[in-house]
């Protein structure tokens, strides 16, 4: 990270802030719900898309992880592997690769006996969530995007779902205030990094609780580290316990969901 910023012109991070906010957004929810801590409004999140179209889904689905899809992302790379069915369950217009190269984030829920698993995709507004509202913001966007999470103004603290029919699709959105601590601790670490690449490894001033400043101290002190190293080590802090599905990676769990 150190060899990084050094070869970088001064004040570049405030440039990429904005966009880190927004489009970052889509790999930090990913991320986020896949946690037992969000898991809940996940839930909620498919009950509300079964009500709507209804259906119900295969009871044997039993768990369920989100990948990021967007022909921008490398993550995306092979996820049609990852299930074998595609919610509304209707036939496609376009390609399942166009699908997931003009989406966001897919969460697939899967059968974990038989390997069955069922693909929900869903945009990401993380700066302008109210453009969910918008007619026009949903007539680009793909008919088999039925959901959408993004953030909004808001000092309260508040989640909340909105339904609506936009283009002749129904589609469930998932509201967060910019209050709430999901959004905050976000921003708060991309705070952080401006603070790191702007400053370097003597800057120890950060702001936050105990917890986060160990955390920012911790990279502060592996600044010099190989990128893969300071991954190991904060992943280290990961309880395999907390997560819903599953990581390619040491840890390996399915989680029931009932069990959220």
């Amino acid at each position: 990270m150190s060899l990084l910023r050094g070869n970088l012109p001064q004040g570049f991070f405030e440039a990429m802030e904005a966009y880190l906010a927004n489009w970052g957004a889509q790999y930090f929810f990913a991320s986020f719900f896949n946690q037992k801590l969000g898991g809940h409004l996940i839930i909620e999140l498919l009950e509300r898309l079964e009500d709507i179209y209804g259906v119900c889904f295969n009871k044997n689905l039993d768990s369920f992880a989100f990948h990021v899809s967007g022909r921008d992302s490398v993550l995306s790379y092979r996820l049609n592997d990852r299930f074998t069915d595609i919610f509304p369950f209707k036939d496609l217009k376009r390609d399942v690769q166009s699908l997931i190269a003009f989406s966001d984030l897919c969460l697939v829920v899967d059968n974990s006996f038989n390997g069955g698993s069922v693909a929900i995709f869903g945009e990401v507004e993380g700066t302008y969530g109210n453009k969910f509202r918008s007619r026009v913001y949903w007539g680009s966007k793909q008919e088999f995007c039925v959901f959408g999470i993004g953030t909004v103004a808001g000092g309260q603290k508040q989640i909340w779902f909105e339904e609506s029919r936009r283009e002749g699709v129904d589609r469930v959105v998932l509201m967060i205030e910019k209050s709430h601590f999901i959004v905050t601790d976000f921003l708060q670490t991309i705070r952080c990094l401006k603070w790191l690449f702007s400053f370097g490894p003597s800057f120890k001033d950060f702001a936050g609780d105990e917890e986060f400043r160990w955390f920012a101290n911790q990279m502060r002190e592996r600044w010099s580290d190989p990128i893969e190293t300071v991954f190991r080590f904060l992943e280290s802090f990961i309880d395999g316990g907390d997560l819903v599905g599953f990581v390619e990676s040491d840890i390996k769990i399915i989680t029931d969901i009932q069990a959220i």
